[in-house]
């Protein structure tokens, strides 16, 4: 039994049933649509859509599963690193957990969000608050600045750089206090 196991693990081996997490990060993100890329000597991904890299060595990856998207039924891959972090490469970009702690539960966000929502979010609160500067911001312009924080708190829980992101989302709190109705 133990040497047809060998054997068996040999032709799978030759075969390459057996592949590593950098080849499988590799191959997913050479799949068009392109909108990841790996750069397996810096261990860096980049998601296209922002320009945004995030370092992910191969040696981090405690687990790699390659899945479906329900909606798209677009391929995808689900990555969970040994510090706990969990993410997508996904058709959109690499997705991670929003993260509620600053805003409370927020019901417009999905379970995984990516740099492509909070940039579509973003433009829509900029519209709101420069777009229309003599209409007073309301209830939904607040909530839409609060899901740009949640998702900007996810990605720098996944281990982005957010600091241009904290400081535009700065500006445009002062601007929406600043015309918010009197207390």
């Amino acid at each position: 039994m133990g040497r047809n196991l060998l054997t068996f693990a040999a032709r799978c081996k030759q075969k390459r049933l057996y592949v590593s997490v950098k080849e499988k990060l590799l191959v997913h993100c050479a799949r068009p649509p392109r909108s990841v890329l790996y750069d397996e000597d810096a261990g860096l991904l980049l998601d296209i859509a922002s320009g945004k890299t995030l370092a992910v060595a191969d040696t981090q990856v405690q687990a790699l599963e390659e899945r479906t998207d329900h909606q798209t039924m677009r391929p995808y891959v689900s990555l969970l690193l040994q510090d706990g972090r969990a993410l997508a490469l996904a058709e959109a970009g690499i997705a991670f957990s929003p993260v509620f702690t600053n805003t409370g539960p927020l019901a417009e966000l999905a379970a995984a969000v990516c740099w492509r929502d909070f940039y579509t979010l973003v433009q829509q609160l900029k519209h709101e608050l420069y777009g229309h500067p003599d209409v007073e911001p309301g209830p939904a312009t607040v909530r839409v600045l609060m899901c740009c924080l949640a998702i900007v708190d996810g990605a720098r829980a996944a281990g982005f750089d957010v600091g241009r992101e904290e400081q535009e989302l700065e500006w445009h709190l002062r601007e929406l206090e600043r015309r918010a109705p009197p207390g």
